[in-house]
């Protein structure tokens, strides 16, 4: 016989409903018929003068059950939850722990009171996956904390501590972190007995506390902000809507949006990012990840001290190798420079940043790695230079360490042939600024092993980077994906399209910058010397032409403060007449015919550019799943995430639309630049 996730028992006058459904206590169906058929039973008991929700374990209701995404919504429905939990003719007391968020946070806010720890989070993040709160979130937060920190909440999604909500009447008792939750709530609910204070305070019976200034205005910056998300700004109208109404109407409107935005394509893109998150650090393979303590680093430059960041941040000791010691200082400069702007954020103390660099060791005696668990390589990308430095890592590190290779495009099964140990080898593909990007592409040579590969995607999970397993190609996944994206948006520019034109259809789609933009930031030179170590291709006539006029021209971008753009005058950047002249003639010397762009067509080449380039790694083998490249793309390359990455949208386009626009390209440009794909590998 199953048990019940829902359990009940009486101490004296009190009635403690108890939630044991791990890991996270979510609100499943079971759950929510258990929470109402408890507040039934023990209301009609006499000797009960109080109720308390409590849960066991790790947390108190974290909010929505994932198994049931997607599927049909059995009764009881949640918004009815609630609303008896809040119509109890008893006192209904909210015992919280842990992270409380979505419909786990709208239970606690239905309850008459509300104790806590101290360390206790809680927030509605539903605008993550597309959606607003869909009971009562929206009308009883701002009847107890205004609609001002109401509008922030439900508009952000962000999570909250007890402290940063200490100014507002949310919570009636905190209790210290680390003390007995139970016998705190139970002694708290025994005074409000003994004392005869057993006053039924329902949220939805107090009025909206307005504390929002000029509301259009607000929802005028949140629409910008929002930068085409649809739920925030519904969220916000709906508070607007609703500042008067009663928690009836409040909630059926609220019921209303909810429905109509959990059928849209956002949600529905969001909610595909949000499982595919978690699936991407999955695998099949069955052994057990050595334990990392120590991991060496080698190289401080801009890559390398932003990964010795991220360790250190993790509580790994960390050994930072350089050439001399000038080359140390300048990385250590670097470490401190990245620390400095976190605790400036406010994101971390002085005494943590102190505690961060206590573990830190700096040398340039590669005889120092010996001991690592785990070995970082991150000097240029230059494959004598690497397959140096890896042969000597295979004489000095000890035969267990991880030998990881920070390349972005080389080959990592040449790099390994100079090792003793080829199946210690791996790829550990950072994304820059390594300290803050949250992606990891974690490459599987010919040789690496299976304990050295999931080794690395255990050191990712403790690093909170989001790690996906790709295999050895040019440039991997990403930077693969990139440079077909990239020569696309290039031959764009040769046919006739501004710089400006090109990077704006694409920010006004969703990414985060422009591509031209990105080139700029990251150093123009980077891919131009990347691509120059491959075969040209002699069929793609302007194969980076524009990238390479900048190049030649010493436009390197902005730390030659010319890249696409002039930054001579604005650090944003500004078009600049010379590019498009040097582009102009490049086109006439190719003989490239001529054509108008709109923002539509822009999209959609560079779009079905990655898609196409999708399905060839997909049919290579070179990623494991089709999701695997949208978080690649979520998080590596500034796709938007409600649009859900560049293989979700080939499933929104279709097989057969797609089909139907590649062949067009292929039939105009041939193909070696437009293959022929595997349509029936979009899911």
């Amino acid at each position: 016989m199953t048990k019940s996730p829902v359990n009940l028992e009486k101490q004296q006058s009190i009635g403690i409903i108890t939630i044991d459904y791990p890991p996270v206590n979510a609100l499943s169906q079971s759950v929510r018929q258990g929470l109402v058929d408890g507040i039934k039973e023990l209301e009609s008991d006499d000797s009960i003068k109080a109720i308390i929700i409590r849960c066991a374990k790790r947390t108190f209701i974290a909010g929505a059950d994932i198994k049931e995404f997607g599927s049909t919504p059995l009764e009881p429905h949640l918004p009815d939850v609630v609303n008896r939990i809040e119509a109890s003719t008893k006192p209904v007391v909210a015992s919280m722990f842990g992270t409380s968020l979505g419909g786990g946070f709208e239970v606690a806010l239905a309850c008459h009171y509300r104790v806590a720890l101290a360390d206790v989070k809680v927030g509605l993040p539903e605008v993550n996956l597309g959606l607003i709160p869909g009971a009562g979130g929206t009308q009883r937060l701002p009847r107890i904390v205004g609609t001002n920190k109401a509008l922030e909440m439900v508009t952000g999604g962000k999570h909250y501590s007890v402290n940063a909500l200490s100014e507002y009447n949310l919570f009636d008792a905190v209790f210290e972190s680390g003390s007995d939750l139970d016998q705190q709530t139970i002694a708290y609910v025994n005074a409000m007995i003994d004392n005869g204070e057993t006053l039924i305070k329902r949220v939805g019976e107090q009025p909206v506390n307005d504390t929002v200034e000029d509301w259009d205005t607000a929802i005028g910056a949140l629409t910008k902000k929002s930068r085409g998300k649809l739920a925030p700004v519904v969220a916000a109208k709906l508070l607007k809507r609703t500042t008067n109404l009663s928690i009836e109407e409040g909630m059926k409107l609220e019921r209303e949006e909810f429905l109509s935005l959990r059928t849209s394509e956002q949600s529905a893109a969001l909610r595909f990012a949000f499982g595919a998150e978690r699936t991407a650090a999955k695998t099949q393979f069955d052994a057990q990840p050595l334990s990392v303590k120590t991991v060496g680093i080698i190289g401080g430059g801009t890559m390398g001290s932003g990964i010795v960041t991220a360790f250190l941040s993790s509580g790994f000791e960390v050994i930072l190798i350089e050439q001399n010691d000038e080359g140390l200082k300048a990385g250590t400069d670097r470490i401190n420079g990245n620390f400095n702007a976190n605790v400036k954020r406010g994101r971390m103390s002085q005494t943590q940043v102190d505690g961060y660099l206590a573990k830190l060791t700096t040398s340039t005696d590669y005889q120092s790695l010996s001991e690592c668990d785990l070995v970082v390589e991150a000097v240029f990308e230059n494959m004598d230079v690497k397959k140096t430095i890896f042969s000597t890592l295979s004489q000095v590190c000890k035969p267990s360490c991880i030998l990881a290779t920070n390349t972005s495009y080389l080959d990592i099964n040449e790099i390994a042939s100079v090792v003793e140990r080829p199946e210690q080898v791996i790829g550990m593909h950072f994304f820059s600024p390594a300290n803050i990007m949250k992606l990891l592409e974690v490459v599987k040579a010919e040789k690496s092993s299976e304990q050295a590969v999931v080794t690395a995607m255990a050191v990712a999970k403790q690093l909170k980077k989001i790690s996906v397993l790709v295999g050895v190609c040019f440039g991997f996944a990403g930077n693969r994906m990139y440079t077909r994206y990239g020569r696309e948006v290039q031959q764009m520019l040769l046919e006739g399209a501004s710089v400006s034109q090109v990077d704006q259809a694409l920010v006004n789609w969703g990414m985060a910058m422009g591509p031209l933009a990105v080139g700029d930031m990251s150093g123009i030179d980077i891919g131009v010397s990347a691509r120059r170590a491959q075969p040209f291709p002699a069929f793609d006539k302007g194969y980076f032409k524009p990238s390479e006029l900048m190049v030649d021209a010493g436009r390197l971008g902005r730390k030659t403060k010319a890249g696409y753009y002039d930054y001579s005058n604005n650090p944003r950047g500004e078009a600049d007449p010379v590019v498009a002249e040097l582009i102009s003639e490049q086109s006439k010397a190719l003989e490239i015919k001529q054509q108008t762009f709109d923002d539509e067509t822009i999209v959609s080449r560079a779009l079905l550019a990655l898609i196409s380039e999708g399905l060839q790694l997909l049919k290579d083998g070179i990623v494991q799943r089709a999701s695997d490249i949208d978080v690649i793309w979520l998080h590596g390359y500034g796709f938007p995430r409600h649009k859900g990455g560049p293989m979700f949208q080939a499933s929104q386009v279709g097989k057969e639309k797609v089909s139907q626009v590649l062949s067009n390209y292929r039939a105009s440009e041939g193909a070696l630049i437009w293959p022929e794909v595997d349509v029936d590998l979009i899911q």
